[in-house]
């Protein structure tokens, strides 16, 4: 069987040590005796094998586009090998949203196990290989083929299909005890410049899965939490060291990990998480990310998610600024995105929007001034997250009377500036779609209670069991339901009605991509919140309202407003469409920029080039700021 070798000893090191032996004095690898996978260690990956083959043809190349249209895992089993998970980069989406894929099952039991001891089985021979380099110290050497020239095993040759023409393939180990071999697959041969960035990747990969799996076994963690940590590591960088730090504001260490981008080719911390007490039991979670060298602007960066989101889905925007820009930048997890940031014994009230805006976000200024006293903050926050330091800041009078705190961080002392991506002054979701105007008569006529029970019917306590709570899914079905029952108020509602891919609005979005946003980045939100938002659309105010209507945010930041912002509106937006955002304009700020790209609500901060170039306005515009 062909096969290249690596020239990149170096990349192969593990802790930068070789165990080096006389080569005269080296064992035949073919005389290598493999041992089963230990039980336990099965049982677990058993659980999460799905997620390295996930991971695999999610890995894209440095210019963006995918490296694997197909992955397969096959398993040491005793004494054989056998396939036992597989995943197609254009078939993620739908494993996402729950469907069944026809073939996957059908092309697992088309294969059949091979022994070890079969002298065509060249995995085995790769297998035994990799256990000789990495009793050396090395990590397993990487195997590219040519699926059409070399000898493959009868029972494999079988399922190859006509685009199935070179291979990947890496040996995995989880606590020094090799598992199988995880197998990329693509049509066309890699090209020259591709090929050690793609080794860089994949041994990222190989640390991550052997680590996150060890780690998780041994704590007796839920699998599903190490299938997560596989699936969204970060493959362009590798970990160089792994501390628990601690930190005087709370109990529990925080992780810090030193990692190498292989992307930007130089190292950065990240720590998570930071976790910050707020009111009524509940708290706030920031990561950092710091670059190996600052830049000095003096600003310090605090990135927003948005409605239904985790950080994590600014992750593409964060690395961009911490690691081409140069800013220490923070990411937070609302109240309520995870088991840290809620109450130890739960509180059925829920949180609304003002908990965010009067309660949270203040928390975290007093906890970055007190961590960086001689520097300040530029928020960048997404939708929703823009709305939070905006409304803060614009109503900060109102809210330090009505919270009769008089310490409260006075916006200018704390903010150099906003950066708000695509956030909306008011709810207005596009009105073809929902039927706006239908919606609004059909209100009128429908008595609140109604309304009240339809919204609650899609409340779970699935949060601790305590919390009520709306998964977006079933916030969109809500949509759509409610379309359909006001059906009678209207002689044409059109065909359209508001889905989660017009939340996404990202055209390019590619399978992975959707697969990352189903699993990992779309959250619950509260009922509170919910009806908020809810009852803003509905007004025909253009306003958005504090819970208990005493404060009016729109109002506010219109006549308000006069801190350094910049704007940037998605001109396909269905979620804030352009026109609702016409009044950027009148606000009192002397440094305001507003910018436009062709993207979508969510597309935004995914599409890549459109990530690279938004960047490069922010950077310009923080740097220019006092």
């Amino acid at each position: 069987m062909a096969i290249e070798e690596t020239p990149y000893w170096d990349d192969r090191l593990i802790k930068n040590s070789a165990r080096g032996s006389s080569k005269s004095l080296m064992v035949n690898p073919e005389k290598i005796y493999i041992f089963p996978v230990p039980k336990p260690t099965f049982q677990f990956i058993e659980n999460i094998w799905q997620s390295f083959t996930n991971k695999m043809v999610s890995l894209i190349h440095f210019d963006d586009e995918p490296v694997f249209s197909f992955s397969i895992f096959e398993v040491i089993d005793n004494d054989q090998m056998k396939i036992v998970s597989t995943a197609t980069h254009f078939k993620l989406k739908e494993i996402a949203e729950r469907r069944r894929i026809p073939g996957f099952d059908e092309y697992i039991k088309k294969s059949r196990p091979i022994p070890l001891s079969d002298p065509r089985n060249e995995s085995a021979r790769f297998v035994q290989k990799a256990i000789i380099d990495f009793n050396k110290g090395l990590r397993p050497e990487i195997h590219i083929i040519n699926l059409k020239e070399a000898e493959i095993h009868p029972e494999k040759k079988v399922l190859l299909s006509d685009t199935m023409n070179y291979a990947v393939g890496l040996t995995l180990f989880v606590n020094e005890n090799p598992i199988g071999i995880l197998w990329g697959i693509t049509k066309d041969p890699l090209r020259e410049d591709e090929i050690r960035p793609l080794m860089l990747q994949l041994y990222s990969l190989f640390d991550v899965i052997g680590f996150v799996t060890a780690k998780e076994m041994e704590t007796g963690s839920d699998p599903y939490i190490a299938q997560k940590n596989i699936e969204k590591a970060d493959t362009v960088s590798n970990s160089r060291n792994l501390f628990y730090t601690t930190t005087k504001d709370q109990k529990e260490p925080v992780t810090s990990i030193i990692f190498k981008s292989h992307q930007y080719n130089m190292e950065y911390r990240m720590d998570a998480s930071f976790i910050i007490p707020t009111t009524e039991g509940y708290a706030v979670s920031l990561k950092s990310l710091i670059p190996e060298k600052l830049n000095s602007t003096g600003k310090n960066l605090l990135l927003i998610p948005g409605f239904f989101c985790r950080r994590s889905v600014l992750d593409k925007l964060a690395k961009e600024l911490a690691l081409k820009y140069g800013y220490r930048v923070f990411l937070m997890d609302m109240r309520g995105r995870s088991r840290q940031t809620m109450p130890k014994h739960g509180k059925k009230e829920g949180w609304t929007v003002d908990n965010y805006i009067q309660d949270d976000f203040p928390e975290v200024l007093r906890w970055i001034r007190w961590h960086y006293p001689s520097e300040r903050t530029v928020v960048v926050g997404h939708s929703m997250g823009g709305m939070i330091p905006r409304f803060y800041a614009s109503s900060y009078d109102i809210i330090k009377e009505l919270k009769e705190e008089f310490n409260l961080p006075r916006p200018e002392e704390h903010l150099a500036g906003v950066v708000s991506i695509t956030s909306p002054n008011y709810i207005s979701l596009k009105s073809n779609f929902i039927g706006l105007d239908t919606i609004k008569k059909g209100f009128g006529l429908m008595p609140h209670q109604m309304i009240s029970d339809m919204i609650l019917s899609m409340a779970s306590f699935s949060m601790q069991a305590t919390i009520q709570t709306i998964d977006l899914k079933k916030f969109f079905k809500f949509l759509l339901n409610l379309h359909s029952s006001l059906r009678t108020f209207s002689y044409d509602l059109g065909t359209k009605v508001l889905t989660i891919k017009d939340f996404v609005g990202y055209k390019e979005i590619t399978p992975p991509e959707w697969y990352f946003l189903m699993e990992d980045v779309f959250c619950e939100e509260s009922v509170s919140v919910i009806m908020q938002f809810f009852q803003s659309q509905i007004s025909n105010h253009r306003s958005f309202l504090s819970q208990d209507g005493k404060i009016n945010y729109t109002e506010n930041f219109i006549k308000n407003f006069n801190l350094p912002i910049y704007s940037v509106v998605g001109t396909v937006d269905q979620i804030v469409p352009e026109d609702s955002l016409a009044d950027l304009v009148k606000l009192p700020s002397e440094n305001k920029v507003i910018t436009k790209y062709d993207q979508g609500h969510l597309g935004i901060i995914f599409h890549p080039e459109t990530v690279r170039k938004m960047t490069e306005g922010i950077n310009d515009w923080i740097t220019k700021l006092p």
